[in-house]
């Protein structure tokens, strides 16, 4: 009986305590992303990347390898000078979660979309966009 009971709660606890873990590591990239999105810092941001990327970068939208990408996002930001960016909506359903942003720049507001999938117990960025915010 005693030990039906000790594994019992032990379920109960590893369900609770590995429930939380997707939302933490979402939230630790987007904490992460979030700061480097602020210091135009790209390969703070491609850390975090998928080996392969679907990205749009102001309505040119390809998938690119991680590399390629750092290269798009740093002259983005030689381009664009960041002074802030703040995540307005993000939220995780299943394995995957999102945030959305805003980046201000020098030269204009752009809406920052970033696409998080869970896969082998790592939380990895599949999919950037980068559009001209109204």
């Amino acid at each position: 009986m005693r030990t039906k009971y000790i594994a019992i709660v032990l379920v109960i606890l590893t369900t609770i305590l590995t429930s939380g873990s997707l939302p933490q590591k979402a939230n630790g990239i987007i904490n992460s992303v979030s700061i480097a999105f602020k210091e135009g810092n790209s390969s703070q941001i491609t850390k975090h990347f998928n080996p392969t990327i679907e990205m749009e970068l102001l309505e040119d939208e390809n998938m690119f390898s991680k590399a390629q990408a750092e290269l798009l996002l740093k002259d983005f930001f030689n381009r664009y000078k960041p002074t802030s960016f703040k995540v307005n909506h993000q939220g995780t359903k299943g394995n995957t979660s999102f945030a959305i942003g805003i980046l201000l720049t020098s030269s204009g507001n752009f809406r920052v979309s970033i696409f998080m999938k869970e896969e082998n117990e790592k939380m990895l960025i599949h999919q950037l966009r980068i559009e001209l915010s109204e």
